[in-house]
């Protein structure tokens, strides 16, 4: 970065280094704040002597509330909370990406670190973090304002909850007057006797269930007949509706 582009520009204690890709440390000379676009900065900038190209840190973009996408074109930025691209950028013959200036903006940083602090902190409430900030609650947080539009996107996602199911209807007001039935099979592992499916009946009333062992699924009805006799000279009432998923083996003409 130009060092005359970094305003407030401050110099550096000597001593401070950053390394590049194949570990050549640079002597750091200062830091400061760039303008990018309007309402824009980036701040913490820092300033190398003798570096030729403006570069930026993906991290610390992605710190910022961002998500970058490499295709084999180009790249692109978009801001999470709302999904919008804010940035695009084209992969040059040397196979790296820049970006072109007179584009939308570059979300390295903004203005409103308000947002970023409300990330930081867990979503805490914009009034928390100005209690934070009167009291100095946290090493390095910046005077917060509590900005006009204090909606939060994820935050009322997280505050969601789930609507209450309906009410059962038509439910059973003595045992016996609704009964489900289901078939499950075939099964990898048979039974001793070679059975691989079987059939369930349960009272809707009192939740009795009633299980029998089929080798074929035409044996539905049989079984049906077993259960029917014994539940009603069980619980001395009659089965008024039987209820299941219309399978075949419950829509043959025995049943009807």
């Amino acid at each position: 970065m130009i060092k005359k582009k970094l305003e407030p520009y401050s110099v550096l204690e000597k001593g401070k280094k950053v390394s590049f890709g194949n570990d050549t440390p640079v002597v750091i000379k200062g830091k400061g704040t760039a303008q990018l676009k309007e309402k824009v900065k980036a701040r913490n900038v820092l300033y190398v002597d003798g570096l030729k190209h403006n570069l930026l840190s993906i991290s610390q973009m992605c710190d910022q509330g961002t998500e970058v996408i490499f295709r084999s074109n180009g790249c692109t930025v978009r801001d999470l909370d709302t999904g919008e691209t804010v940035i695009k950028g084209r992969r040059t013959l040397n196979n790296l990406y820049i970006f072109e200036e007179g584009q939308q903006q570059c979300y390295l940083s903004k203005d409103d670190e308000h947002w970023l602090w409300h990330r930081r902190l867990g979503h805490l409430s914009f009034s928390q973090i100005r209690k934070a900030c009167k009291y100095q609650a946290v090493c390095g947080l910046l005077d917060i304002k509590i900005p006009d539009n204090t909606i939060c996107k994820s935050c009322q996602f997280g505050k969601q909850t789930r609507t209450n199911f309906p009410e059962k209807e038509g439910t059973a007001s003595k045992p016996l007057e609704l009964v489900h039935t289901d078939v499950c099979g075939p099964f990898r592992t048979r039974s001793p006797r070679g059975e691989e499916y079987f059939i369930l009946f349960i009272d809707d009333f009192s939740g009795m269930v009633w299980l029998g062992l089929m080798k074929h699924k035409d044996e539905a009805f049989e079984k049906f007949k077993a259960f029917k006799a014994l539940a009603e000279n069980e619980l001395d009432h009659k089965i008024k509706c039987l209820r299941s998923d219309r399978g075949g083996e419950f829509t043959s003409n025995e049943f009807f």
